[in-house]
């Protein structure tokens, strides 16, 4: 059952990320230039010939990789991301190469243990009340609050482009009980790096697949 579910994934994921390859050969034929306008996802649709549903997850995708942005009652346009070199280089990267979501996944983890090591060189000690009066723990809110304590604005910013990258994948929703972000928390805040990472690869990180 866990085979089939996942082979019926990973054709959707094969399905879409052809329809965001397509569009973007629209966009790179017709030499739109930052400011144009795209088709609507309607005409889109017709265009590729291809199901709405992928179209417009093909555009979320987009617009998550900074190249393209949606003006409300207006359209959607070719963003100006050309001053940002690492959306750039990290999206012809993702577009390319349809096995990249798995180095996309482990980047984003090493980023995250970095962010812990950096915290416990820091020696910093981390309010958990807020994340203990949580009826459940979301992963990308909780470890965007770990990156924003490091104080490091690049870390926080190369991961929050990384996370949209894997966001825009549509892989499976980490899950992880509440109790092991508390543990997490914990393991911090007594400062063994050697345990808490150990406690982040095999019980935070246990359920990802990179195959």
């Amino acid at each position: 059952m866990a085979s089939e579910k996942n082979k019926q994934s990973d054709n959707q994921s094969k399905v879409y990320l052809e329809v965001v390859g397509r569009i973007k050969e629209i966009i790179d034929e017709n030499q739109m230039a930052p400011g144009d306008k795209l088709p609507s996802e309607r005409e889109l649709t017709d265009i590729l010939d291809a199901g709405r549903s992928s179209v417009r997850e093909a555009l979320r995708a987009l617009e998550l990789l900074g190249l393209i942005e949606t003006r409300r009652g207006e359209g959607t346009f070719i963003s100006d991301f050309r001053n940002h070199r690492l959306v750039e280089i990290l999206s012809g990267f993702i577009l390319q190469n349809e096995k990249a979501k798995k180095d996309v996944v482990k980047t984003r983890q090493l980023l995250e243990e970095i962010c812990i090591y950096t915290l416990m060189n820091q020696s910093k000690k981390i309010d958990t009340s807020f994340w203990e009066a949580k009826e459940s723990i979301d992963d990308g809110k909780f470890f965007a609050m770990l990156m924003g304590e490091t104080d490091n604005y690049l870390l926080a910013k190369i991961w929050r482009i990384i996370s949209n990258f894997e966001h825009s994948l549509n892989l499976p929703k980490i899950e992880v009980a509440k109790e092991h972000y508390l543990q997490l928390l914990k393991d911090i805040n007594i400062g063994n790096v050697k345990i808490a990472l150990k406690f982040y690869e095999e019980e935070i990180r246990k359920n990802v697949d990179f195959t």
